[in-house]
C-alpha cells in the first residue's frame, strides 16, 4: 500500500495543501505517520473550496445536493485521467470489450460522471450511445427505438430506469449486461429486474469524489472487487483506529488530485473490506451521512430524531429503513423501547404530516434482539439512545 512511488506523491501533495490548510502541514514517511493526519469530511472539503482559489482544475462534478449538502469537486488532470483508467479496468473486468456497444443513461450534467463514464467505455474498446437519463415517457420510447436500432450489448445506468425500460422491451432487445450506478440495489429488485429483462445486472460503487472504486462481478455475491489504483483505502473502526481491511467507515485518500484535499476522506459509506486471493474485496453495509432517502424524500436524521423524541417523550427508540418485499419502496420503522400504545398509534402520522413522507411509517413496540432489514443488513440506522449507538 505505501511503496516509495506512493510515498513521493503523498508528500507532493501535503506540500501543495499545506500552504492552504495548516493540517497538511505534515511529513509522512510511514503509514503511522500517515494514520495521524486528520480525517475529514464534506464539510471540510466545502470549506476549502470557499476559502481558496482553485487552480489545475480539468474537471468539476458535483453533487445533486439530494443530502442537503451540494458539494463541489475539482480534479487535477492526473486524477481525472486516474479515474478514467479505473473504470476502464472496471469495464474490462465485466467483459466490455472492443466492438460492443454501450447505451448510457447516466446524466450528462455537472453534477455527475456521464461524460467521465462515457470516455472510459471508449477507451475500453465500446461504442457509446449517450442518451442521458431516462427522465419523461418520450425519453423512454427514444431509448427503445435505440435499442431495437443500434442493438446495445450493455446499458449503463441508475436503478430506477431499468424498470422504465424492461417494462417497455420486456425480453425483446440485445441487452446482455446492466451496470448499474448509485444506490445498490435491493436483492430482491434486483432479481425482478433480471427476471423482467433476461439480463446480468451488475452493482457499481463509487462516489462523484473519486469515480469507479468497486464492482460485483457476480451479481449474487454481496462482496464487490476493488479497482483502486491511485487511492489509499482505510476502515475507521468504531473503536477509533483504523486499518487496512476490517468492517466500520471508508475512508479514502486520492494520491493524485492536487486541486482539492481528498486525503483521508470520509465518504459517508459503513463497509467492510477483505483480502481475497491476493484482491482486495468489499461489501457495503450502509450509509453514516447525516440524511438518507425514503421513497424519494429526504429525511434529515436531526429533524427525525426531534419529532420522535418530542413525541414520545423520551430518546429510547431506534429506526430502521426496510424494504417492501411486496411493492419494493422503502419502509420507515420506529422501534420504540417503552411507551404507551396511543402513542404508538399516533406517531406515523406525525411523523408524515412532519417530514413530509407518503404513508411508508410504521411504529412498533421493541422487545428483544435488534431486527435486521429483510436482506440481513441494517441499511439505514438511526439511534437516538446510547445503547444502540454503534450496532
Amino acid at each position: 500500500m505505501f511503496h516509495k512511488r506512493t510515498l513521493e506523491k503523498l508528500s507532493r501533495l501535503l506540500k501543495v495543501f499545506s500552504r492552504k490548510d495548516s493540517r497538511y502541514r505534515f511529513r509522512v514517511s510511514s503509514w503511522e505517520d500517515f494514520s495521524r493526519l486528520p480525517i475529514s469530511g464534506r464539510e471540510d472539503l466545502k470549506a476549502f473550496c470557499d476559502d481558496n482559489v482553485i487552480q489545475g482544475a480539468v474537471n468539476f462534478t458535483a453533487t445533486s445536493g439530494s443530502t442537503s449538502s451540494r458539494l463541489f469537486i475539482a480534479h487535477s488532470r492526473e486524477a481525472y485521467r486516474a479515474h478514467q483508467q479505473r473504470l476502464v479496468r472496471l469495464y474490462h473486468a465485466l467483459g466490455i470489450t472492443k466492438g460492443m456497444v454501450c447505451l448510457n443513461l447516466c446524466s450528462y450534467e455537472l453534477n455527475s460522471g456521464g461524460r467521465l463514464m462515457e470516455s472510459a467505455l471508449k477507451a475500453a474498446g465500446a461504442g457509446v450511445i449517450p442518451l442521458g437519463p431516462l427522465n419523461s415517457p418520450e425519453k423512454i420510447r427514444e431509448a427503445c427505438v435505440l435499442v431495437k436500432q443500434l442493438r446495445p450489448v450493455v446499458v449503463n445506468a441508475y436503478t430506477n430506469q431499468l424498470f422504465d425500460l424492461f417494462s417497455v422491451l420486456g425480453r425483446d432487445h440485445s441487452i446482455e449486461t446492466c451496470l448499474v450506478n448509485g444506490e445498490l440495489m435491493w436483492p430482491g429488485y434486483r432479481r425482478r429486474m433480471e427476471a423482467m429483462g433476461g439480463v446480468r445486472i451488475h452493482d457499481h460503487y463509487g462516489a462523484m469524489e473519486i469515480s469507479g472504486l468497486a464492482v460485483a462481478l457476480h451479481p449474487d455475491d454481496e462482496y464487490m472487487k476493488v479497482f483502486a489504483q491511485g487511492l489509499l483505502l482505510e476502515v475507521l473502526t468504531d473503536s477509533g483506529q483504523t486499518s487496512r481491511t476490517g468492517a466500520g467507515d471508508l475512508l479514502v485518500t486520492d494520491v493524485n488530485n492536487s486541486c482539492m484535499p481528498v486525503i483521508r476522506y470520509r465518504l459517508g459509506d459503513r463497509v467492510e473490506l477483505k483480502r481475497r486471493k491476493g484482491s482486495l474485496w468489499i461489501k457495503i453495509l450502509g450509509r453514516t451521512a447525516e440524511s438518507f432517502l425514503v421513497n424519494g424524500v429526504v429525511v434529515i436524521k436531526k429533524e427525525l430524531i426531534r419529532t420522535v423524541t418530542d413525541a414520545l417523550g423520551h430518546p429510547n427508540f431506534f429506526v430502521i429503513v426496510d424494504k417492501d418485499s411486496q411493492h419494493y419502496g422503502d419502509r420507515l420503522m420506529i422501534n420504540v423501547i417503552g411507551g404507551s400504545l396511543k402513542t404508538l398509534k399516533a406517531l406515523p402520522d406525525l411523523i408524515i404530516k412532519t417530514l413530509g413522507l407518503d404513508h411508508c411509517v410504521v411504529a412498533r413496540n421493541h422487545q428483544g434482539v435488534l431486527p435486521r432489514t429483510s436482506n440481513g443488513k441494517i441499511r439505514y440506522f438511526v439511534a437516538a439512545n446510547k445503547e444502540h449507538e454503534k450496532i
